[in-house]
């Protein structure tokens, strides 16, 4: 075994990076003793670990720069998750597998990581009537004790961040930067508890937040989740491969569906071709029967095959799905429709 302060060293250490670390952790000697790499000589390193001399005359330094970084998470009370040991979220590994982030970096209630959780992906420019969407099912979600995950930007990840918290439930922010980075929002200022969140980061502590990033913590994202609401996306940009990413990763994947889409939802319709769920509104209220289901069951394997009119789903549900309804869009929250509110304009 190989200690938490020795894989942070090999991360700090210029030339290695987690394919890197995980082929030395794989190695037997990491699997069957317990191994202090301060106690190791540069030559000792070349040999049992098979790097470079350069590499190993890196590392006493790095172990330096390691100890100094957990003194600090000490005081921040952050915790490091090391991939296929105890606390690391088993359904991130069971769904991403190898492409598992090595380490996380946690801070706040790390329970939460093992709870029911839906992930929140949508624009950082969303519409209005996107971000009430989004708040609107990220509350019912929260009173049915359900973990709303999302990636703490602007737009439609802090609408659903705040809304569950609002509605008394819990959330967790997952970075595209270091957590050391991390600074509490005015959104969510005063919602937040030692119980209701959880601070997450696959990224050095103190890397700053890059484009390439935020794809990469959508994904976990996905991994993270028992299913995922789109609720606008472009057709190119993070929510599109985040959208993607679900698809690919079988994750249900639950995208709304807009009458008229504002130019921030051009994607949806990508995704409800593609077999993505739809996000429906049932006598004025948002609809989450299927995404509920899915949530309990895990649906990691299940086909998705939706569409409108779906035959199936009418055969299910029956005369109950004529009261469903797509979401207006644009024009004020539970609108009929555009005509209508052109001519109420009027009036």
């Amino acid at each position: 075994m190989i200690k938490e302060r020795d894989i942070l060293a090999l991360l700090l250490t210029k030339g290695l990076g987690p394919k890197g670390i995980s082929r030395i952790m794989s190695r037997a000697l990491f699997k069957n003793s317990h191994v202090d790499l301060s106690l190791m000589s540069t030559v000792e390193m070349i040999q049992l670990m098979d790097v470079k001399p350069e590499i190993a005359e890196q590392i006493p330094g790095s172990i330096k720069k390691a100890d100094e970084l957990l003194k600090e998470f000490e005081i921040e009370g952050i915790k490091i998750l090391v991939k296929g040991s105890n606390g690391y979220p088993e359904r991130l590994l069971k769904t991403l597998k190898e492409e598992a982030p090595l380490l996380l970096f946690a801070r706040g209630n790390i329970k939460l990581l093992t709870e029911k959780a839906v992930g929140f992906c949508g624009s950082r420019k969303a519409s209005e009537k996107g971000l009430a969407v989004a708040e609107e099912c990220a509350a019912e979600l929260a009173r049915r004790q359900i973990n709303v995950i999302s990636g703490y930007a602007h737009g439609v990840d802090l609408a659903a961040h705040r809304a569950a918290l609002e509605a008394g439930g819990v959330t967790t922010f997952v970075l595209a930067e270091g957590i050391l980075h991390f600074r509490v929002k005015s959104d969510v200022k005063d919602l937040l508890t030692g119980y209701n969140h959880v601070v997450v980061s696959e990224y050095m502590p103190r890397l700053p937040w890059l484009a390439r990033n935020a794809m990469q913590r959508n994904k976990t994202i996905c991994g993270l989740s028992n299913a995922v609401v789109v609720i606008e996306s472009g057709l190119k940009g993070g929510t599109f491969e985040a959208g993607k990413a679900a698809l690919s990763l079988r994750r249900p994947l639950f995208v709304a569906e807009y009458a008229q889409p504002a130019e921030s939802a051009e994607g949806n319709a990508y995704f409800l071709k593609q077999g993505a769920r739809f996000l429906r509104k049932k006598n004025g209220a948002a609809y989450l029967d299927e995404l509920f289901q899915a949530v309990e069951n895990d649906e990691t394997d299940v086909q998705q095959k939706y569409g409108h009119k779906d035959k199936a789903l009418a055969e299910e549900y029956g005369n109950e799905v004529e009261q469903l309804s797509v979401w207006e869009m644009p024009g004020v929250y539970g609108s009929t429709n555009q005509l209508e509110q052109d001519k109420d304009d009027k009036e």
